[in-house]
């Protein structure tokens, strides 16, 4: 039997929580596991690497400890088959619909436009943008199901469903 691996698509928020403490931290570095497990297929957008490089120097961090994430963040794409996904025409047609129909801002509607063109199962997020109404609608309409971090046990749990031998 092939074991079922999720397609799980994450936004900045979320990742950056890998190496920043917070809350949410503890739910993202179990997603973090899950991907280096094998247990999830990890997509992420392209824009994710320099949105993640912004947020660290935000919070302060000094020069030589982004580079030490970032080389860890590339470690992780490499080893573990991360798919990035690169902000083609494609993505960036979808998310101006998003930003129209939804008035998302640009980078969280090319996660959100991501994740529903890579048809993946499962877009976490920890922005407030990616869970109004209307847009986790559509997102779940295109099979996307919208989740925060406190909400990845049910990733968990789909996997032990359809995979019992992961238990």
């Amino acid at each position: 039997m092939n074991a079922y691996n999720p397609k799980v698509c994450m936004d900045t928020s979320s990742i950056v929580k890998w190496f920043k403490t917070e809350e949410g931290s503890k739910e993202a570095l179990k997603l973090r596991q899950w991907t280096e497990e094998g247990r999830i297929k990890l997509v992420i957008s392209m824009i994710l690497l320099s949105e993640c490089t912004r947020a660290l120097k935000k919070a302060k961090w000094v020069d030589d400890e982004i580079y030490e994430v970032l080389d860890t963040l590339d470690t992780i794409i490499n080893l573990c088959g991360v798919d990035v996904i690169p902000v083609d025409r494609l993505v960036v047609k979808s998310a101006q619909n998003l930003v129209v129909n939804y008035n998302l801002y640009s980078a969280d509607a090319i996660h959100a436009a991501t994740a529903i063109l890579t048809e993946s199962n499962y877009f976490v997020s920890s922005d407030e943008h990616h869970f109004k109404r209307d847009l986790k609608a559509h997102m779940e309409e295109k099979s996307v199901g919208v989740l925060s971090l406190s909400e990845i046990e049910g990733i968990e749990k789909v996997i032990e469903q359809k995979d019992p031998e992961v238990k």
